[in-house]
């Protein structure tokens, strides 16, 4: 069998190989989870699983990160594999032997899987070594929920000797093994924004004398969901959503101040310039019709994740030839959410893959979700595919 040039029994080699220690190592993860740019114990884990590889491992990129690269022959070029390593701040509700050990966090968007398929591509194409027309960069990176631990890598410069990168990212709602990916467009800009709501305070008993900020917020954020509504074209996509709000001390006291934050969503970069000033105009005016004020904090956090056509092409063809074609999809619409990869690809040509966990497995962010993990040498065996193809001898 010659996996550099047809992939027959990939999956199957690293199963048999690596597909416990894959396994063995997500629920080391899981159990105990870290968040933003704070995984230094499962930078540790990592660097265990590494050890004794033929790889060039550098380690505090971006504060926690690692970086392991692997020489193959030649001149050929270097292909990235990345993979993000932080939690959630979720309670978790799974029961699962193996679950989070630290009250308030969560693997709950499948970044342990992802850090062990990529440990298990690793060790599959150390041992392909000789087959590698190139190098390979496995990059296992921290703080993707928020923290952009992606932009402090590309700025660290690991994309700088890159010549193409891939991700994958565990995905509800696709059937189980389901590798998807489309030319151009995957995920939204996700930006986020806190707003302050002023009013003046006083006796509960008495509103007539003060002007409510909470009141006031309430209708701050009905008006705000206008700006999609009614001022955004039904065929432009756009997501705003207040997501948290909070105000006052007491049960009989009526707040001076309430605090709304929330994320946007888009595609379109017009939209997305506007977005802040349209925000602002219509929270303002709302407040100041109650006699009240408005301030905005508005953050552009992460770009539009948008793959190179050629390179979802080749993940999409690699996928088919690994896993067959009823298992390779190319999805109509892109998604919502928003995936700080997307730094990686305005570098470097790429693609980010959605590898499905099942139909009815449960949603991302949330304190249920898990996946089977059979899927974990799936992935791992994707990654090292895509990882030969790029380095394929001409």
């Amino acid at each position: 069998m010659d996996v550099a040039r047809g992939f027959e029994g990939l999956t199957e080699m690293v199963r048999e190989s690596f597909g416990e220690e894959i396994v063995g190592l997500r629920r080391e993860i899981h159990a105990e989870p870290e968040l933003g740019f704070g995984t230094e114990k499962t930078a540790q884990k990592v660097l265990a699983a590494l050890d004794g590889l033929p790889l060039e491992v550098e380690t505090g990129v971006a504060e926690n990160g690692v970086v392991a690269l692997l020489r193959g022959t030649g001149d050929g070029p270097t292909v990235g594999l990345r993979a993000d390593m932080d939690a959630l701040p979720i309670h978790e509700e799974t029961s699962l032997p193996f679950a989070s050990g630290a009250p308030g966090k969560m693997h709950a968007c499948g970044h342990d899987g992802h850090t062990s398929m990529l440990v298990g591509a690793a060790r599959a194409l150390c041992g392909m070594r000789e087959r590698l027309h190139g190098n390979v960069k496995f990059i296992f990176q921290p703080a993707e929920e928020g923290g952009g631990g992606g932009k402090v890598m590309v700025d660290e410069g690991v994309a700088g000797d890159l010549d193409s990168i891939f991700a994958l990212h565990l995905w509800p709602g696709l059937p189980l093994g389901t590798a998807a990916a489309r030319p151009g467009l995957m995920m939204a800009a996700a930006d986020s924004f806190e707003m302050e709501v002023r009013g003046s305070g006083g006796h509960g008993a008495m509103p007539h004398l003060t002007a409510d900020a909470v009141v006031i917020s309430a209708h701050v954020v009905t008006a705000l969901q206008t700006l999609v509504s009614r001022e955004t074209s039904p065929t432009d996509p756009a997501v705003l959503t207040v997501g948290m709000i909070g105000a006052g001390s007491a049960f009989n006291i009526i707040p001076e101040t309430a605090r709304l934050s929330g994320t946007v969503r888009t595609f379109d970069p017009g939209l997305r310039e506007r977005m802040p000033e349209r925000m602002l105009e219509l929270a303002q005016g709302v407040a100041r019709g109650m006699r009240g004020d408005a301030d905005l904090d508005y953050r552009f956090s992460y770009p539009v994740t948008s793959n190179d056509p050629e390179a979802a092409r080749r993940a999409l063809a690699v996928a088919a030839e690994l896993f067959g074609g009823e298992s390779v999809t190319e999805p109509e619409n892109p998604s919502m959410g928003g995936e700080d990869f997307a730094f990686f690809l305005q570098e470097v040509p790429g693609a980010y893959v959605w590898l499905g966990i099942g139909e009815d497995a449960p949603n991302l962010h949330t304190p249920a979700f898990g996946f089977d993990e059979e899927i974990l040498p799936r992935g791992a065996a994707l990654l090292t595919a895509l990882a030969l193809d790029s380095l394929r001898e001409e």
